[in-house]
């Protein structure tokens, strides 16, 4: 009732003062007119809707000072793109007002009622973007005041989103199929007709925002289909892969990066069929890009456009073991064999098969249930992509590596075999190339020793002062060799011969044992020590043992040798070690971070702890190459302002760590302590401190580990 009262009375004095004035002036000035951002509110949508448009709501603030009547207020911007405002049914789009008090003015659909003010005005008001306040530029607030007078302000505004470099590659008919997501009307729900399909293949970056197909006729638009909801247009369902990419209405907003490939599905009004029309696609970009491309009437057998360029190389013993002579994803004890994979075709890919096609015979898939040895497949990282039983279904939006793992049938190896690979994409194409045959190198006389040296304190542990395959949380001593033969390398013996010290790959004769391995690779002994490696040309491995006391003293002389399965004996003998300074050998520890996103997932909140506060974290991935333990991160925004650690009771906002998919790994105080490797991909999930959306944010990780050091990444 107070509100009300002083609200009456303020409106009695204004109209006073207008009538003392006589309206020759006006009433008031903006000031401190202020863009606050996008969101995290989404209030307001398109045109004067006060419905939620799925999009935050961009915020501003002002401050109006004098004496009078607030009418209405405009928001332009300059460069005529766009104008919001508090009088309904015309055709500028609607704003949502409030007070700085937080009392509701206005709905976005509503018009401003007369607010009295004595001694100055806040107010507060969110609009939804057409695009223009995300491309950014000078923007002008209008005050309009009850004797008609105005006042004005305007401010720069820095663009939020980057300009799109996006450009069409190729569009064209895709043969039809049974599928149905589109019908005869807006909604994304089929009419029991299999639609017809366009593949857009594009490249570059951009945020896509509507997409629409439109029937030309002698160069004239006529019937259309478009991903915008409410223009009573048929929808266009937007697929990638086979994911569905339109929301509940229709709409879409899909991020751009690298190579991407879209599927446009639509029922046909009986044009398409028809075949004596052109047809034209028309992209939109959140930045207001316009893209537009032109594509043939559908012929009989549409010609695919798409880039299908597909490289691969077999590359011979690889470093694991994921397959055996069968079916199941499960490791034989022996190395598998490697291809190396390189496709540039975008779509979904639903099978792999390796196939002989000269020499002895052999065939490996990934299709379960049907006899053939299981082909593994990973990413480059490692991450094995095939599922349970074999079976894989991967999506490619851009220039894609993987790698091929098989059980050698004895043929893969051999000059006359060739080999083929064939890829299965969802939309029913399939992809062909030889596969580059391996070259092993020649090996020269019955064998030699090459090289041999001492490179110090490695990075794993295997063995220990005894003759157990296993490790004694010690780093073992690496030894390099390298050498020439052809054959089967069946023993391995280093002997101190200045200290003392005897270390083998031989069971059961009291010696501590040697472990075996390929650069990069995993160990090559048996379970019991034993080593029975087949050889070819030059080949590189890796010796590991624990130190008897002798390895770091520098006038040490060791003898490595080497036994084969045709009694050759191959010895070399190393000289005095590198300079102390020179010998820890630890690998290099590198971070890769990326720029932030918004999630929808909750974990943290303005807080030096963990806790929840019901709003989406924004998240940064986090790639980690080397070995140790980290026992913090701490993330700065130097671009602007703001620090997220798991340092505990410190007054900074808590950083949650996970495992893409897993749980979190921070402890309940928010700090952290884990390996690395496995540890190596990573998310950091943070609350905003309304910096992070900001174009002037860069940002600075550190790692520490256990051993005190710190690694340190920036991204621009």
């Amino acid at each position: 009732m107070r509100r009300k009262a002083f609200r009456s009375l303020a409106t009695s004095v204004a109209m006073l003062l207008l009538i003392a004035t006589g309206a020759f002036a006006a009433m008031g000035e903006v000031a401190g007119f202020t863009f606050n951002g996008f969101g995290p509110d989404d209030v307001v949508g398109q045109g004067e809707s006060s419905t939620p448009d799925g999009k935050p709501d961009a915020r501003f603030s002002a401050s109006i000072s004098g004496a009078g009547a607030l009418a209405g207020l405009i928001l332009r911007a300059v460069d005529g793109n766009g104008t919001w405002d508090t009088t309904p049914g015309n055709s500028s789009w609607g704003m949502r007002v409030r007070d700085n008090s937080g009392n509701l003015l206005t709905e976005a659909n509503g018009r401003l009622p007369m607010v009295p003010f004595l001694l100055g005005l806040g107010v507060e008001f969110a609009v939804a973007d057409n695009g223009a306040i995300a491309r950014g530029g000078k923007f002008t607030l209008t005050a309009r005041f009850l004797d008609n007078s105005e006042a004005s302000s305007t401010i720069t505004i820095p663009p939020s989103i980057t300009a799109t470099t996006a450009r069409i590659v190729s569009v064209g008919w895709l043969e039809k199929t049974n599928r149905d997501l589109a019908g005869r009307n807006e909604t994304l729900t089929g009419d029991g007709r299999p639609d017809e399909r366009i593949r857009l293949e594009l490249e570059g970056e951009g945020t896509l925002t509507e997409i629409e197909v439109r029937n030309l006729v002698e160069g004239r638009p006529t019937t259309a289909w478009d991903t915008i909801p409410g223009n009573g247009r048929w929808a266009l369902a937007v697929v990638r892969g086979r994911n569905t990419l339109n929301r509940n209405d229709g709409s879409v907003e899909i991020p751009l990066s690298g190579r991407s490939a879209l599927d446009l599905w639509m029922s046909d009004d009986g044009s398409i069929a028809e075949g004596k029309t052109r047809f034209e696609v028309i992209l939109r970009f959140a930045d207001g890009k316009r893209l537009r491309g032109t594509i043939a009437a559908q012929a009989a057998e549409p010609q695919v456009t798409q880039s299908e360029r597909l490289q691969a190389t077999m590359m011979g013993e690889g470093n694991r073991d994921l397959v055996g002579g069968s079916e199941k994803r499960a490791g034989n004890g022996k190395p598998d064999w490697r291809i190396d994979v390189k496709s540039d075709s975008p779509g979904t890919v639903i099978g792999m098969k390796v196939t002989n096609v000269k020499g002895p015979s052999g065939e490996w898939d990934t299709l379960p249930g049907n006899g053939k040895w299981l082909l593994a497949v990973t990413r480059t990282n490692g991450e094995i992509l095939n599922r349970a039983d074999g079976a894989i279904n991967i999506p490619i939006s851009e220039p894609m590596a993987f790698i091929l793992w098989l059980e050698n049938n004895d043929s893969l190896g051999r000059s006359e075999t060739r080999s083929k690979l064939t890829l299965v994409y969802d939309d029913g194409r399939i992809l062909e190339e030889d596969i580059k045959p391996y070259s092993a190198p020649v090996a020269t006389g019955d064998g030699n020793f090459l090289e041999a040296s001492l490179a110090g304190t490695g990075s794993y542990d295997y063995v220990g002062p005894n003759e157990k395959l296993a490790g004694n949380l010690n780093r073992d001593y690496r030894f390099d060799i390298k050498f020439t033969k052809a054959g089967t390398l069946t023993a391995v013996r280093l002997v101190n011969l200045t200290k003392g010290g005897e270390w083998d790959t031989i069971p059961n004769n009291n010696r501590w044992l040697l472990a075996v391995t390929r650069p990069g690779g995993g160990v090559l002994n048996a379970p019991n020590g034993s080593v029975k490696v087949p050889v070819e040309g030059t080949t590189a491995l890796q010796l590991w043992v624990e130190d008897n006391n002798t390895l770091a003293e520098p006038a040490s002389k060791w003898r490595v040798s080497l036994a084969f399965s045709d009694g050759q004996l191959l010895e070399k003998e190393i000289g005095v070690l590198p300079a102390p300074g020179a010998l820890p050998l630890i690998e290099k520890r590198e971070l890769e971070l990326s720029k932030p996103w918004q999630a929808s997932s909750d974990f943290v909140g303005p807080y030096d702890r963990l806790l929840k506060n019901g709003k989406g974290d924004w998240v940064f991935t986090l790639k980690i190459r080397g070995r140790g333990t980290i026992k913090s991160l701490s993330l700065r925004n130097i671009g602007v302002r703001g620090i997220w650690d798991t340092i505990p009771s410190n007054g900074r906002w808590t950083m949650a760590v996970r495992v893409p998919g897993a749980k979190l790994l921070n402890k309940p105080d928010g700090s952290v302590s884990f390996p690395v490797p496995p540890n190596r991909n990573l998310q950091l999930f943070v609350e905003n401190n309304g910096t992070l959306q900001l174009p002037a944010s860069r940002y600075e990780l550190a790692a520490t580990w256990d051993d005190g050091t710190t690694t340190v990444v920036r991204v621009p």
